[in-house]
Parts: structure tokens; C-alpha cells; sequence
């Protein structure tokens, strides 16, 4: 997968600039017990910005090699965590919030469940984490036997999730709420980019 990734992040058109819109939603229904944040999956970095705007002290991380080089290359001066094997180095009941946007689908399941569990014990007590994933409606991706067939990530894995195997998927949280959105790619009316966004709490 990091291959792929990594070919990905040097082309122009990985770099995206701007935050997804129902991340900013969810951020505003939100009070963390603290100001650390975590970017699971930054990818382009397009989230740092918003949560250090937000008033955050941002730690970033991507399992490719590539984005990680990049996002160093960006002077944020906040610390960039290469995650491309589990266990993760996170401290403990550390962060009032992560982040992790489209990452958990590009896993299988199992992986995808073990860093869900990393991801709950590195959040604060009364911590969140926000995402977004996959949902089973999309065709997009053009998956087959776990394989995207997208011209740019060809070769990729990926899964989606159908509503209940997302619930599963977050059990270990005690407090979950999930929405989802649907839009079509220009020109490309037949095809469906879909996904669920979530909001989960840690007591």
C-alpha cells in the first residue's frame, strides 16, 4: 500500500489545499478536555492549518514515507509521525482529538480494527476522534477483491463499510454519531464518491 501512496503524494493533484467541509461542521459540536490534536492520515497537511486555527497544538502523521517527507518540508514545526507499522509510539490518554480522514478504509479490517484501538488509547478521557470512511454505496473507487481501479492509486486496497460494520468498527467508543454524504463526480453521473463521517467520544 505505502508504494502507492507514496507515488501518490508526488503527483500535483494530491495536494489539496483545502478542508473538507464536514470536518469543519464537526469541529464547531465539539469540547476536548484539551488542545493536543493528532492529523491521522494528513496526507497533503490540508487539515493542519484548520486545527492550528482552531486554536490546537497539532502533531500530524501518514503511513507514506512521501507525505511525511513533504509535510517536513513545510516548516510547521509541530512533531510528524511516520505510522506505516503497528504499534504506534503515541502516548497514552494524550490527545483531546484526532483526526483521521478517508484512512481507515485503504486498511483491511483487521489492521483497520487495531488502529481504531490505538487511536482510542492515545485520546484523552472525554477525547474524540472525527473521520471519515468509505461507505458501501460508493463506486468511485472501483473496487474488485480489494483492489481500487482509480488510474492514480491502481493497485491500492481499500474496503468500504456498510453501516454496521462501521458501529462495529467504532465499538470501543462509548459515544458515537455517524452522517453520511453522496455526490457524483463531474461528468460522471453514474458513479457515486460516498461516504460516512462520524464523531466519536471516549468516556
Amino acid at each position: 500500500m505505502s508504494n502507492v501512496w507514496d507515488s501518490h503524494y508526488k503527483k500535483e493533484k494530491s495536494k489539496l489545499q483545502y478542508p473538507d467541509e464536514n470536518l469543519v461542521r464537526l469541529l464547531s459540536r465539539i469540547s476536548p478536555p484539551n488542545n493536543r490534536s493528532l492529523d491521522f492520515g494528513s496526507g497533503s497537511g490540508r487539515h493542519i492549518q484548520l486545527l492550528i486555527e482552531r486554536g490546537f497544538a497539532v502533531s500530524a502523521s501518514d503511513s507514506s514515507s512521501e507525505s511525511v517527507s513533504q509535510l517536513q518540508t513545510l516548516d510547521l514545526n509541530i512533531p510528524i509521525y511516520l505510522t506505516n507499522e503497528l504499534p504506534y509510539s503515541f502516548p497514552k490518554n494524550h490527545f483531546g482529538l484526532i483526526v483521521s480522514w478517508g484512512v481507515f478504509h485503504y486498511n483491511e479490517r483487521d489492521i483497520a480494527r487495531s488502529i481504531v484501538v490505538e487511536l482510542h488509547q492515545a485520546i484523552a478521557p472525554g477525547g474524540y476522534l472525527l473521520g471519515s470512511i468509505r461507505a458501501d454505496r460508493d463506486t468511485h473507487l472501483g473496487i474488485q477483491a480489494g483492489q481500487m481501479n482509480l488510474s492514480d492509486l491502481k493497485g491500492g486496497y481499500a474496503e468500504t463499510y456498510s453501516l454496521e460494520e462501521l458501529q462495529d468498527l467504532l465499538r470501543v467508543f462509548s459515544d458515537v454519531q455517524i452522517g453520511y454524504t453522496e455526490r457524483t463526480p463531474l461528468g460522471s453521473l453514474e458513479e457515486r464518491i460516498c461516504h460516512w463521517f462520524f464523531l466519536a467520544k471516549k468516556t
